[in-house]
């Protein structure tokens, strides 16, 4: 009895080790992985980062048009060239 308790054991050990030696493999393969979408996802938090500027940016102009006739008129006037009444247009030729 003693050597089938010996050979038990010793398969038993074997079966442990070779399943400790996959899950060292499974966890540099997850290492490495983790370190490739490490190095994908910072320039996309870089873009979301600058989108959410952006986003503000037109949000604040948005509600200043909404808000600020001052603001809303100085708009139409340099994006359409809008010309008030009592307004008058020089043209000097360079």
């Amino acid at each position: 009895m003693g050597a089938c308790r010996k050979i038990l054991l010793i398969s038993a050990f074997s079966g442990l080790v070779f399943c400790n030696a996959r899950l060292v493999i499974e966890l540099v393969d997850a290492q490495k992985e983790h370190s490739r979408l490490r190095c994908r996802v910072r320039p996309l938090l870089e873009k979301t980062g600058e989108a959410e500027k952006q986003l503000a940016m037109k949000q604040d102009h948005m509600r200043k048009m909404l808000t600020n006739k001052d603001f809303m008129e100085q708009v139409v006037r340099e994006k359409a060239g809008y010309i008030g009444q009592k307004e008058k247009i020089f043209r000097f030729e360079d």
